[in-house]
């Protein structure tokens, strides 16, 4: 059910990785993650430790690696009041570019970069051809992941830092409005934002100020374990999370992770991993779109498989 992967010794990112799939969070601190590296011999005992934690069998999280059918007409009603905040719509007067590789890690964007100061990328692990990509444009890059010991790449625009992005000041994790006081960005409204927090995004996004997200241009943000919006719990959060999301922005692009399965969430088909393109509302003329997603400008995430047809993500 999990996929398991052969590994003769384990890594960080195995941890990372099960945590992500198992959990539906990140590791909360270097210890969290050093504990389960030293008492797992294989991928396999690394499972079945964090599968058998009370946190699992109490909080019941479902894997996303397995389908989900739920077909509750009130839950229907729950998932389009979430999902209709996220409608893609089209900036005519500007043309959209991939920023990074072609497969997991590139992401389009709008061709709208001019006067950008710098750009946050949250969760990096060790794929950076978005961050590079960035950089090449003359643009400062702040990195921020905790799960890894080090920079994976040297550059003299990228800034890397073994922090995380928390709701909460931890020793391991900041948050959003800390990040920006400590490179002296408050108030700056040509910054762009890029998250991939393996599911921590939600709580993140919903524990913000108002007004915080208005320092970004453009936000760049993989949306995780959509299946969970069956959980009234969790569909909650992420109301919370959308509603802070769209204050000034408006999605321009969605494109789904094929790495993980569709699911129908309230008779709803959805993949459970989605890759959201916005930009600020106020900076950009927008009309509705016809647009039909993938558009030419994406790639699989796993090119061994079919990109997700998504159609007009309108509801």
């Amino acid at each position: 059910m999990f996929g398991f992967r052969p590994r003769k010794t384990l890594t960080r990112q195995d941890v990372v990785w099960c945590f992500a799939n198992i959990m539906g969070r990140h590791p909360r601190s270097t210890a969290e993650i050093d504990h389960f590296l030293g008492s797992c011999g294989d991928f396999r005992e690394l499972v079945g430790k964090i599968a058998a934690t009370p946190e699992f069998v109490t909080r019941r999280v479902a894997s996303s690696e397995g389908f989900v059918y739920e077909d509750s007409a009130e839950l229907q009603r729950s998932v389009l009041s979430i999902l209709r905040r996220l409608e893609p719509m089209r900036a005519p007067e500007h043309r959209k570019v991939r920023v990074g590789k072609e497969s997991d890690g590139g992401y389009v964007m709008l061709d709208d970069f001019t006067g950008i100061v710098a750009a946050y990328s949250i969760g990096i692990s060790d794929e950076v051809s978005w961050d590079l990509d960035i950089a090449q444009r003359g643009i400062e890059v702040f990195q921020y992941d905790h799960t890894i010991p080090s920079a994976p790449l040297r550059h003299a625009r990228l800034h890397w830092t073994r922090k995380g992005l928390g709701a909460s000041v931890t020793a391991d994790l900041e948050t959003l409005p800390r990040l920006l006081e400590m490179n002296r960005h408050v108030g700056c409204g040509d910054l762009i934002l890029k998250v991939d927090v393996e599911g921590c995004e939600w709580e993140v996004l919903a524990s913000l100020p108002p007004g915080c997200l208005r320092h970004f241009r453009q936000i760049v943000l993989e949306a995780h374990f959509l299946e969970r919006l069956a959980d009234p719990a969790f569909a909650t959060l992420v109301g919370r999370a959308v509603e802070v999301l769209a204050a000034d922005h408006r999605v321009v692009h969605v494109h789904a992770n094929n790495h993980r399965p569709y699911c129908i969430v309230g008779g709803v088909p959805l993949p459970s991993v989605l890759e959201l393109t916005l930009v600020r509302a106020r900076d950009v003329r927008l009309e509705r779109t016809d647009e039909v997603f993938p558009s030419p400008v994406d790639t699989p995430c796993y090119r061994g498989r079919a990109d997700f047809a998504l159609g007009a993500f309108r509801f």
